[in-house]
């Protein structure tokens, strides 16, 4: 009954007193996608939301764009786009809503993916697992201290776009070990079958830095060996 009561009240904030101009039909499906604790976040920052969600739909179409041109990879999962898609998405929120709101809804973003991977929901077409979250956690962070070596610099959304690139490139990032086609990789170079990984929250699969050395071409024979280096799994 308390929980009814709280989202009753939480509706009322998000789309009764009009925080969104979008369309209620379209915010209410963008509040419906939200797992309970990012649902919980707009909850306590209802006026914050509206730009959160406002920044959250402009980087997603910069994302469209350069998938289309094909500069960072053919999608955008677990590689150097979605690397780049995290840390720009929290420099954009910083520069709209502060580093810390920034920082809290990246962190409720991932604590829902574990919700969703219990619930078997997707998220940009797979199903979460640990090392993504790990994955997107850094890669938030990397986009915040981006966002705080140049706030004074009064920069434009494509210089910050270069940045971020540049970052990615220079293996600021991570990403998850895999050759072009998304077959994934662990840490002695061995390709993991798919039932050794889809649908469990722990798996075989690691991080490496974001730098070009780690993108594997599909035909390539060998692989890095990581057993004897950093990585984070």
């Amino acid at each position: 009954m308390k929980s009814q009561t709280t989202l009753k009240c939480l509706l009322f904030l998000f789309f009764g007193m009009g925080i969104l101009n979008q369309s209620f039909s379209q915010s209410y499906k963008g509040y419906k996608k939200l797992s309970s604790h990012e649902k919980c976040w707009v909850f306590f920052h209802p006026f914050k939301a509206k730009r959160a969600y406002r920044v959250s739909k402009e980087v997603e179409r910069s994302i469209d764009s350069i998938l289309n041109i094909g500069v960072m990879g053919n999608h955008h999962v677990g590689n150097q786009l979605d690397a780049f898609k995290h840390a720009f998405w929290m420099w954009s929120l910083a520069e709209e809503i502060g580093w810390r709101s920034a920082r809290s809804l990246g962190i409720e973003h991932e604590k829902g993916n574990y919700e969703f991977f219990k619930e078997h929901k997707l998220e940009d077409g797979v199903l979460p697992d640990k090392i993504s979250c790990e994955m997107d956690l850094h890669n938030n962070s990397v986009g915040l201290a981006l966002y705080k070596e140049h706030k004074k610099e009064k920069l434009s959304r494509s210089e910050r776009m270069e940045l971020v690139r540049k970052a990615v490139i220079e293996g600021r990032m991570k990403m998850i070990y895999q050759t072009k086609n998304q077959q994934y990789i662990d840490s002695t170079g061995q390709i993991i079958p798919k039932e050794e990984h889809y649908g469990l929250w722990e798996n075989r699969k690691c991080l490496v830095p974001s730098r070009a050395e780690y993108l594997m071409a599909d035909n390539k024979s060998k692989y890095l060996n990581l057993s004897d280096q950093k990585t984070n799994r």
